[in-house]
């Protein structure tokens, strides 16, 4: 019996949720800010060696093993109540890694962008007990968010990106409309406030 073809738009939705699986985009936004604020390349590595250990590789590990003893089923988290705990993990590390950072004295919009992604997890972890909320379209619109509010009204066209993540997601039947928006905008009013709170703004004046 012959094997059906993976129709074309099923390919582009997944290599989309590859391209913008949450810890990827999370972890090249934070390389990126760690050597855009850092004084020097040394600095920055200093910085990475610090801070990577906790926002990184401790939860990877987690995953790991999670997955191995038959936490989480996939790296989705399809099941919806695989979520809240490894989630809860993974906001004690980022505390730790937004403490770290505060006492090696990293520019404060930096520090502010690992604070509002801590904030944006606990929000996401108490949702994720009732409603599987994205965590795909929530992570990169905070990543964005976060850009056009450090960058500036230039960067305002990458929120194009979003329905596309939307579109794929729920192409993939991974979630609803309102799963994939909800993650959306939660991040969005999540990430403005946190930074509005430090006196960064919205289309503000830039890195």
């Amino acid at each position: 019996m012959n094997k059906q073809p993976v129709p074309l738009s099923v390919t582009v939705s997944e290599l989309i949720s590859w391209i913008f699986f949450p810890p990827l985009v999370a972890t090249v936004f934070f390389v990126f800010l760690i050597f855009w604020y850092s004084a020097d390349f040394n600095q920055g590595l200093r910085w990475i060696v610090a801070i990577s250990p906790f926002l990184i590789f401790l939860p990877l590990l987690f995953f790991a093993v999670s997955y191995r003893l038959g936490w989480v089923s996939d790296i989705d988290f399809t099941d919806r109540r695989e979520r809240p705990a490894f989630l809860f993990g993974f906001i004690a590390s980022m505390a730790i890694a937004a403490a770290i950072s505060y006492f090696l004295h990293v520019p404060l919009k930096f520090f502010v962008y690992l604070f509002s992604g801590m904030v944006l997890l606990i929000e996401l972890a108490i949702i994720s007990l009732y409603w599987k909320i994205s965590l795909h379209t929530a992570v990169t619109t905070s990543v964005l968010t976060a850009v056009v509010v450090l960058g500036g009204v230039a960067f305002a066209p990458l929120f194009l990106l979003i329905p596309v993540v939307v579109w794929a997601r729920v192409l993939l039947k991974k979630h609803t409309v309102a799963q994939a928006i909800g993650g959306a905008v939660l991040a969005f009013i999540t990430t403005i406030i946190i930074f509005n709170i430090f006196g960064f703004y919205f289309l503000g004046t830039g890195l």
